[in-house]
C-alpha cells in the first residue's frame, strides 16, 4: 500500500463487509473476499500488491498461534491418527491429484510446474475453517480435526513446495533427500517452538504487568516462526507447537486479570488480521488476470482447467476422509463434514506469489491457485452451513456429562475447603452459610444435567440463572450511580474507572 490512508480506508471498509455478514447471515470470510474483489474492481484505485513474505511473516504466525494457544495437547492426542492421516497423507495425495489434473488440462504445463501447483493447493486454511466452525458451533470432534489439520497441513505442503521449486528451477530430485529434508524441517519446527514457549514460560511467569505479559505472548508466537525460518525449519509447525504449549500453561502461567486482557487483546487481532487478510486476497486478481493475460492462454481455458482441478482436489478429499472410516468421524455426516471442509486461503495464494520468475507457467500457477481459493471459500464455504444443519450436526452450546462432571468435581472440592476455613475460623458464619449454599446449589445443578435436565432449567431451578440476572442488573445500578458521583464532581475520574473495573470483571465472571 502506498499510503496509511489506503490502509485505514481498507479496514473500514472490511468492518462494513464484516457487518454485511453477520447482516446476510453469511460466513465473514466468503464476505471479505468476495467484496475485495469488487474494490479491486473500483477504477482509479491504487493497484495492491501483496508480498507474500507480508502474508508469511505478519499474518500467519499469530493466527495459527492464537488457534493453536485453544487447542488441547490432550485432545491432539486422542485424535492423532487421523491428524496424522490427513496432515500429511492427504497432503501428499492432493497435491498428487492437483498436479495429474493439472498437467493434462493446461496447455504446456510441465510436470516440474504442475508438481509446484500441487504443493501449492495441497494445504487448507486455517483461518477459514475456524471462522465458519466457530459461527456454526459444529460437532467438537469434526472442529478439532479440520482446525487441527489445517494448523499442521501447512509445515508438509511447505516441504513439498521448496522440493518442487528446486526441480523447477533446474535441481536434480532424490526421493530419500527429500524424505531426510521432510523429517528434518518438520522436526525441526517442533524442536524450535518447544524451546521458545518454554523460555517464554519462564519469563511471562515473573511478570506482574499485564500489559508486558500479553505483549511477550505476542512476541512469542512471531518468535518461534521467525526463529525456525532463520533455521531452515517449519516455521508454522513451530508457531502451532508453541501456542499449544502456552496454551496449556496458561492457566499457571497468567493470573486471571492478565488472561482475562491476553482473551480481549487477541480476539481483536486476530479479528482484526483475519479482516484484513481476507479483504487483500479479493484485491489480487486483477493483478493475476493481467499476468495471465501476457500469455498465449486464454482466460476461458483456464477456467476450465480450474474447475478440473477443484473438482479432482475436493473429490480425492471427500474419498480419503470416508476411507478413514470413524477416525474420519462417528458418523457419515461427520465425515462429510470433514471432507466438505478443505477450503484454501492465504497460505497457498502467499506459496503461488512466492514462485521464482524463472519458473515456466507461473502465471499459470498463481491464477488457477486464486480460482481454487475462490471456489473453494466461496463455493465450499457457502454450502458448508446449510450441510451440518442438514445432516444434523449443529450442536448448541450445551454442558456435556464430561463438563457437568468437572463442574461438580470441582465444586465438591471448594465445600471441603470451606470446611478448611471454618476450623481455621478464616470467615463467619454468614460467609461460610452463603458461600456453602451457593456451591451445594452448583452440585444439584450438575447432578440434574447429569440426569438429562437442560442446563439452563437445572440452574433456574437451583437459583444460579436468576441469582447472576438480579447481580447484573444490582451492577447495572452501582455503575449508574458511579456515572452520577462522576458528573457531579464528587468522584474522580481514575477512581471510578478503578470502581468500574472490578464491576466489570465480576459481570464478565457471572456471564461466563
Amino acid at each position: 500500500m502506498d499510503n496509511v490512508e489506503s490502509v485505514l480506508v481498507l479496514l473500514l471498509a472490511a468492518a462494513l463487509l464484516v457487518r454485511l455478514a453477520d447482516l446476510g447471515k453469511i460466513p465473514a470470510p466468503i464476505v471479505l473476499v468476495v467484496g475485495g474483489l469488487a474494490i479491486a474492481l473500483v477504477p482509479g484505485l491504487p493497484e495492491v500488491e501483496l508480498d507474500p513474505d507480508t502474508i508469511f511473516l505478519v499474518f500467519l504466525p499469530p493466527l495459527v498461534y492464537s488457534a493453536a494457544w485453544r487447542t488441547s495437547p490432550q485432545e491432539l492426542r486422542a485424535v492423532m491418527r487421523p491428524l496424522a492421516l490427513l496432515s500429511v497423507g492427504l497432503v501428499f495425495l492432493t497435491a498428487a491429484v492437483v498436479a495429474v489434473v493439472a498437467h493434462a488440462t493446461v496447455p504446456g504445463l510441465g510436470w516440474a510446474e504442475a508438481a509446484v501447483l500441487g504443493a501449492v493447493l495441497a494445504p487448507t486454511d486455517a483461518v477459514a475453517a475456524a471462522s465458519i466452525f466457530r459461527r456454526l458451533g459444529a460437532p467438537e470432534r469434526v472442529r478439532l480435526l479440520v482446525e487441527g489439520e489445517s494448523m499442521i497441513n501447512d509445515g508438509t505442503a511447505l516441504v513439498i513446495y521448496r522440493i518442487a521449486i528446486g526441480v523447477a528451477t533446474g535441481g536434480a530430485f532424490s526421493l530419500g533427500d527429500a524424505a531426510l529434508e521432510f523429517l528434518f524441517v518438520s522436526a525441526g519446527g517442533i524442536a524450535a517452538g518447544l524451546l521458545v514457549a518454554w523460555f517464554s514460560d519462564l519469563v511471562v511467569r515473573r511478570q506482574t504487568d499485564a500489559s508486558l505479559s500479553i505483549f511477550l505472548t505476542v512476541l512469542t508466537a512471531y518468535g518461534a516462526y521467525i526463529g525456525a525460518e532463520e533455521l531452515h525449519v517449519s516455521g508454522i509447525l513451530a508457531a502451532v507447537v508453541a501456542g499449544v504449549f502456552a496454551g496449556y500453561k496458561s492457566p499457571r502461567s497468567l493470573d486471571a486479570d492478565i488472561r482475562l486482557s491476553a482473551v480481549a487483546f487477541w480476539n481483536v487481532l486476530v479479528f482484526g488480521l483475519e479482516i484484513t487478510l481476507f479483504v487483500l486476497l479479493g484485491l489480487q486478481l486483477p493483478g493475476v488476470v493481467d499476468a495471465l493475460a501476457a500469455t498465449s492462454i486464454g482466460v476461458g481455458q483456464m477456467l476450465a482447467a480450474a474447475a478440473a482441478i477443484a473438482a479432482a482436489s475436493i473429490a480425492a478429499r471427500l474419498l480419503f476422509v470416508f476411507a478413514l472410516g470413524e477416525d474420519g468421524g462417528e458418523s457419515a455426516g461427520q465425515r462429510f463434514g470433514v471432507g466438505w471442509s478443505g477450503m484454501r486461503g492465504a497460505v497457498s495464494l502467499a506459496a503461488a506469489l512466492a514462485v521464482p520468475l524463472s519458473v515456466e507457467g507461473r502465471p499459470q500457477i498463481i491464477f488457477l491457485t486464486f480460482a481454487l481459493i475462490l471456489i473453494t471459500l466461496v463455493g465450499q464455504g457457502l454450502s458448508l452451513p446449510f450441510a451440518i444443519r442438514k445432516l444434523k450436526l449443529e450442536e448448541p452450546r450445551r454442558w456435556s456429562d464430561e463438563e457437568a462432571v468437572a463442574r461438580m468435581e470441582a465444586a465438591q472440592s471448594a465445600l471441603d475447603r470451606l470446611d478448611d476455613m471454618e476450623e481455621d475460623e478464616r470467615a463467619s458464619e454468614t460467609q461460610l452459610k452463603r458461600l456453602r449454599d451457593l456451591y451445594r446449589a452448583r452440585f444439584r445443578t450438575c447432578q440434574a444435567v447429569l440426569g438429562g435436565e437442560d442446563p439452563e432449567v437445572a440452574a433456574r431451578e437451583q437459583r444460579i440463572a436468576d441469582y447472576g440476572e438480579l447481580r447484573r442488573e444490582l451492577i447495572g445500578v452501582e455503575r449508574e450511580e458511579l456515572l452520577a458521583l462522576r458528573g457531579t464532581g464528587r468522584l474522580r475520574n481514575q477512581t471510578a474507572r478503578q470502581i468500574e473495573r472490578d464491576l466489570d470483571l465480576e459481570e464478565a465472571r457471572i456471564r461466563a
